[in-house]
């Protein structure tokens, strides 16, 4: 990022960060369609028509809004630019550049239809071999044009090279899902009778990816209007390394989630084990993180940032990795929902959250500035997580093992980050890690103890496992 910014400018690489934030959220142009296929060819034959009908009309209905997208995008472009400040030659690059970006907007909306189909399969080694290369040309691309071209406007080479990336995502899940699943080859399809229940699930995972952005960024914009913009700056600093991380715990459910869709109806047993396999993921991918991140917040915001951020941002970084570890618990039972046909509970939880987490966050911010600002934000995150699991037992009345199992993690997460941050001197802390390392060592015993008693679980799993 400091070589794209030195090599653009700030207001050149502030039209780049726009656009890497609107390849984000296209994601909502898809209308969910994406996880609606991965749950239908998951939850129903292996292959033959009807997967074929489901996975093209699928990705026909998802090309309607993308192409629209599209085509405001290109329209729009110039006074975009405009409504940006920018003015002469500078505003005719910028709109070139949104337009070059509007040609990767169909690409990109309905990859995810894509990619569905091969985690519906559990080929999720296939999926990385795509996913991380092109997530790569996103930084490293720019990077790479700026070294090697020598453009009075470079931004626009810089835009071309991410919409080439995205099309040639595509073009590697096309090829891919073609070969995993013959039947595609067959061509194009239609079937009006899916779309219904497609868009019906769709439409609910859509609601929530319009609010949970809300959820999880609005409290930058409140800490800038209400308090300033430089403490905003270490705010959304030590945030940002948070939900980065959560990516840890969002691998966790990319298995998951067609492996719930897989169980047959009534397997409440079944899903309970999965949700509990869930648990012990973030116990031990993610606990781990968070103590580490408490235990060195001063060290890691230090070396990255500097030492302003560092004073401001640590115990801010160290509220923050509570709310890792809630955040992931949470993804757990949304996902069961989600993978039962339910993804109206979550929504609906997401849309009665909004409200309440702004008049929270603004008491919370009067009165305690912006670390009251990252409490409110954990809290939000645990009244989450209670409502998922709650959902979920209602749903699945075998899930109240796991949520009391994902409560006793919630709890150990808490303790731990609390026992870091007051243990001043380094010895102690180390050897508070040392203990936490030791129990974290038993829990994983426990926990692969149970998978290998349980001889279904695998199955569920299938090549994931």
């Amino acid at each position: 990022i400091p070589r794209i910014a030195g090599g653009l400018g700030p207001e050149r690489f502030g039209i780049l960060a726009l656009a890497w934030a609107a390849f984000g959220y296209t994601a909502v142009l898809h209308l969910g369609l994406g996880r609606a296929v991965a749950r239908g060819a998951a939850g129903g034959t292996p292959g033959g028509a009807e997967l074929r009908a489901t996975v093209w009309t699928g990705l026909l209905m998802a090309l309607v809004p993308a192409v629209a997208g599209t085509a405001a995008l290109f329209a729009l472009a110039p006074a975009l630019a405009r409504s940006l400040g920018l003015h002469g030659a500078l505003a005719g690059e910028a709109a070139l550049a949104f337009r070059v970006l509007a040609c990767a907007v169909p690409f990109t909306v309905t990859a995810p239809v894509l990619s569905g189909v091969l985690e519906a399969r559990r080929r999720f080694g296939v999926v990385n071999a795509v996913t991380v290369p092109g997530s790569l040309v996103t930084y490293l691309g720019p990077v790479a044009v700026l070294a090697l071209a020598r453009s009075p406007a470079p931004l626009v080479p810089v835009m071309a090279v991410l919409a080439a990336a995205r099309v040639a995502m595509w073009i590697g899940f096309l090829l891919l899902c073609l070969r995993e699943a013959p039947e595609l080859r067959a061509g194009p399809t239609f079937h009006g009778g899916l779309a219904r229940p497609l868009l019906r699930f769709g439409g609910w995972l859509s609601v929530s990816a319009l609010v949970s952005p809300l959820l999880v960024y609005l409290d930058r914009f409140v800490v800038a209007g209400a308090v300033s913009a430089a403490a905003v700056a270490y705010y959304a600093a030590a945030q940002e390394v948070v939900v980065r991380a959560g990516m840890v715990s969002g691998a966790v459910v990319g298995v998951l989630f067609p492996a719930f869709a897989g169980v047959r109806p009534g397997d409440g047993r079944r899903l309970a084990r999965l949700l509990e396999s869930g648990v012990d993921a973030v116990l031990l991918l993610v606990v781990p993180l968070t103590l580490l991140l408490a235990a060195g917040a001063e060290l890691l915001l230090r070396a990255w940032l500097g030492g302003a951020y560092a004073q401001q941002g640590a115990h801010l970084l160290a509220w923050f990795s509570v709310g890792l570890v809630v955040n992931g618990l949470a993804k757990m039972p949304a996902t069961l929902l989600q993978g039962i046909g339910r993804p109206d509970l979550t929504a609906r939880l997401h849309l009665a959250e909004l409200p309440a987490f702004v008049l929270v966050l603004g008491a919370a911010i009067w009165a305690w500035g912006i670390e009251g600002a990252a409490v409110a934000w954990v809290a939000r995150m645990t009244v989450d997580a209670l409502g998922l699991y709650w959902l979920a037992w209602r749903q699945v009345p075998e899930t109240r093992r796991g949520a009391a199992r994902a409560a006793a993690v919630a709890a150990f997460a808490a303790v731990g980050v609390g026992a870091l941050r007051l243990a001043e001197p380094p010895l102690l802390r180390g050897a508070l890690l040392a203990v936490a390392a030791v129990a974290l060592l038993w829990a994983a015993v426990g926990a692969l103890h149970r998978r290998s008693a349980d001889a279904g679980l695998p199955d569920a799993f299938g090549r994931a496992g």
